[in-house]
């Protein structure tokens, strides 16, 4: 349950409260934008809605406020999805009048017509017009949480320039919350925002508002007067099953003529107390590609957390793969309490394995050669060479789409994510079921591709609706790489390709490879200084062997079925097929 605190209404010449933030200006200012953009995870267009508003705010970063209220059948939740209303969301959207998702409203004014509500494409053109007009008062905000006990208090000012035009105002704060993860239809078309997951990072999202539907009255409005409130407010746990984290709250704050025309807003700055260090920087994560190609560099995040009260402004790491040479980055910027940032570690060249650990560490923070706690300053992970290996320059890409293949598209990329070809999206067919479509590939330089599977409902191509799938073949059918089609919003392999082994090379116009089929033991002559991968139809690798002799005695411990054995020497491939039968 909310608490609500009212202090005093003050006169600017009367007694005045100081706060860290404030006070508020008392220079007569342009107002600020607020952006009330309803959305939903079901909503096909609603990230481009996100991406716009984004930028607005970007172009206008101390100016814009973004609100962002999951309401509507957009946002009703199915069997396992998230649940992100409020009780507040239905009325705001209500009194916007809406007719369609996404919409929004700019400082909840009416731009033409009897309703507030605006499309997307017309965002930009009201913010700016709200950002060139003044505002008869300033309103600023902070707020601190004790992280022991979850209770935020707000502290508002508000001072008014001069008159306003009505007999009262209204101060509405709303408790905000970023990098929420979770579903989202439509999430191509805001690429910045989708997790290597394939889930969608929700920002703004409006999580409670403090002083209620439609915000606590001021009812002395004239200029000079200086009006400031408090409110507390125990931050829950979670909110309809969304867990509320601490680090990824916002506190924003704007005041009103009544339910509709918002005249100016502001974002606070929140702090901490009751935290565990007063300066700490911890790994959450450390990440890069699941699989690398060996002639690709490779590209390490490293994801920190600020568990102390002091702000993180600069922060040394080492890293390397298989303890090889270490490389050193310091990055500065600022992270403050329970704040977390994904930091671009430099890219590096290394000698890739089959199995490779990289490691990081922090080994300095803000100067000081360790933090308070060294337990969370070190982390690894392990990732692989790609076994999804293609020769030659020609490919088939086969993709199976379910009923709704409207939502289907893919697109092959490299290593800079240029575009080497795409398809989709496919027609809807008339009931749940299946349709085969396929595209031939030309990729003529050898390299590291990335071969990506969208969905843009975000269920993939599968279950009730039909089981679909996708496969990349070479021109004589061997597979490079496929799967089925649960995958949620999207999936992403890697694959290589050597463009140059289109034909096989004398060198390896001697190889035998014999009895085939096989019962698991196999002969292979004249393989002198030859690498051995082999593969099972899936494309995953089950057995590596270098530097093979001249003749090589082979025990596969491999179950029934189809491999290809693929022989390398001087960067030329030679691919072989064994049959297994016991």
């Amino acid at each position: 349950m909310k608490k609500i605190t009212t202090l005093l209404v003050l006169l600017f010449f009367g007694l005045h409260y100081t706060f860290a933030q404030l006070p508020v200006s008392q220079t007569p200012e342009n107002k600020n934008v607020v952006l009330e953009e309803f959305t939903g995870f079901h909503c096909h267009y609603c990230p481009e809605g996100h991406r716009i508003s984004q930028q607005i705010q970007d172009a206008h970063p101390d100016d814009v406020v973004l609100i962002n209220v999951h309401t509507g059948s957009y946002a009703s939740p199915g069997a396992g999805e998230p649940d992100f209303r409020t009780s507040f969301g239905s009325s705001l959207a209500s009194q916007s009048g809406l007719t369609g998702y996404p919409s929004g409203t700019v400082n909840r004014h009416v731009f033409s017509g009897s309703h507030t509500a605006l499309g997307r494409g017309q965002w930009t053109g009201a913010a700016n017009t709200i950002l060139s007009q003044s505002s008869y008062c300033n309103i600023a905000l902070e707020a601190s949480v004790d992280t022991q006990t979850r209770q935020m208090t707000v502290n508002v000012e508000v001072y008014y320039t001069g008159n306003a035009t009505v007999t009262s105002n209204f101060i509405n704060v709303a408790l905000l919350q970023d990098n929420v993860e979770g579903p989202q239809s439509g999430a191509s078309a805001n690429p910045d925002q989708v997790l290597p997951n394939g889930n969608y990072n929700h920002m703004h999202m409006l999580r409670h508002l403090i002083t209620g539907q439609w915000g606590d009255e001021v009812t002395t409005v004239t200029q000079g007067t200086l009006v400031q409130r408090q409110y507390t407010y125990t931050l829950p746990a979670d909110i309809n099953g969304v867990d509320l984290e601490l680090g990824n709250i916002q506190i924003v704050g704007f005041v009103a003529e009544g339910h509709q025309e918002i005249i100016t807003g502001n974002k606070g700055v929140i702090s901490y107390t009751g935290l565990p260090y007063n300066l700490n920087a911890g790994i959450l994560n450390v990440s890069s590609e699941d699989f690398i190609c060996s002639s690709s560099e490779l590209k390490p995040k490293v994801t920190i957390t600020n568990s102390g009260s002091q702000a993180l402004t600069d922060l040394t790491f080492e890293y390397n793969v298989n303890n090889g040479p270490t490389q050193t980055y310091t990055w500065t910027g600022s992270i403050n309490s329970l704040g977390t940032q994904t930091i671009d570690l430099p890219d590096f060249s290394f000698t890739v394995e089959p199995s490779n650990t990289l490691s990081v560490s922090i080994t300095s923070v803000n100067g000081n050669n360790s933090d308070e706690n060294t337990t969370d300053d070190n982390q690894t992970i392990n990732f692989s060479e790609t076994t999804n290996e293609g020769q030659g320059t020609d490919y088939v890409v086969t993709i199976v789409q379910d009923r709704y293949g409207s939502e289907t598209t893919w697109v092959i990329t490299d290593e800079s994510n240029n575009i080497m070809a795409n398809g989709g999206p496919y027609s809807d067919l008339n009931a749940n079921g299946t349709q085969t479509h396929t595209h031939n590939v030309t990729i003529d330089t050898s390299g590291c591709y990335k071969f990506y599977v969208l969905d843009s409902y975000g269920d993939g191509m599968c279950c009730s609706y039909g089981n679909g799938s996708y496969k990349m073949a070479q021109a004589d059918g061997t597979i490079v790489l496929q799967g089925n089609g649960d995958f949620g919003a999207q999936i992403k392999k890697s694959f290589s390709i050597d463009a140059t082994n289109t034909v096989e090379d004398v060198v390896f116009q001697d190889l035998k490879i014999y009895p085939n089929p096989t019962t698991g033991t196999i002969f292979v002559d004249n393989a002198k200084d030859m690498q051995l991968k082999i593969f099972n139809v899936n494309g995953s690798l089950v057995y590596q062997q270098k530097d093979l002799t001249q003749n090589e005695t082979i025990q596969l411990y491999l179950s029934n079925g189809v491999y290809l054995a693929k022989f390398i020497k001087n960067d030329k491939v030679a691919v072989r097929k064994i049959v297994i039968t016991k």
